[in-house]
């Protein structure tokens, strides 16, 4: 689980910095990472709470301090394991898969309230988490909460521009990686696992999570015969 402590610039700038020297080049040091927020928050009317729109692990474990959550979905995006990770929950040789949007569909989540008076620390924490790799772009996304309210929110797509990006990856394939990927920050499966029964436990039915939680449990009966995928761009770093 991370948690704030993990996610000081002090710490991020020491995996930038060691993510370089081992030749990932892409990660974003410090003052990208603060660019990218401001460019996201340049129609930001200061003195106004934030919402955050949270689809994987920042469901739960978010490691913000926020003032109100609701359940809330958004049209146009859905959830899709679609990026290599080959380090937090993978290795060179099997790497892991995260999750991010993808356009297209719809997608429930968690809806966070970040208080106007902690929005600039709760921010550059979720941009050192969320912005380390340049995998995502943020984007503001219309989102209806539980409650019947439409609030704007910051959430996280995948840049399919990114070296890391295998949106197009067959099914089969993208589950034997989830099944059998482990890294420094643990299992793939056990992200998968977290994703799923956080989900359920709010009422949220995603089929798409349902039917890998299927599939990796059937793989994980069966023999690994784990191997690196072709033409694989062995960068990233997982949440």
């Amino acid at each position: 689980m991370l948690t704030r402590e993990d996610l000081t610039s002090e710490r991020i700038d020491q995996i930038v910095a060691d993510a370089r020297a081992a030749g990932y080049h892409f990660f974003l040091s410090s003052a990208e990472r603060e660019a990218s927020l401001r460019e996201t928050m340049v129609d930001y009317e200061p003195g106004s709470d934030v919402w955050v729109f949270a689809y994987g692990s920042l469901m739960w474990n978010p490691a913000l301090e926020y003032a109100e959550v609701q359940s809330g979905k958004v049209d146009g995006w859905r959830r899709s394991f679609c990026f290599w990770t080959p380090m937090g929950r993978g290795t060179p040789e099997l790497p892991g898969l995260m999750l991010a949007l993808e356009e297209g569909g719809g997608c429930e989540g968690m809806a966070y309230r970040l208080a106007a008076e902690h929005v600039q620390t709760e921010l550059g924490l979720l941009w050192n988490r969320e912005m380390l790799a340049g995998l995502y772009k943020a984007r503001w996304v219309p989102t209806r909460l539980k409650d019947g309210r439409t609030v704007s929110a910051i959430s996280f797509v995948v840049d399919a521009a990114h070296c890391q990006y295998c949106g197009d990856l067959p099914i089969e394939r993208a589950a034997h990686h989830i099944a059998f990927a482990e890294g420094r920050r643990g299992a793939c499966r056990d992200y998968l696992t977290n994703t799923a029964d956080h989900a359920r436990s709010l009422g949220i039915h995603d089929p798409y999570i349902e039917d890998m939680v299927a599939r990796v449990a059937r793989l994980r009966e069966q023999p690994s015969t784990g191997c690196a995928p072709e033409n694989l761009p062995l960068h990233a770093l997982a949440k």
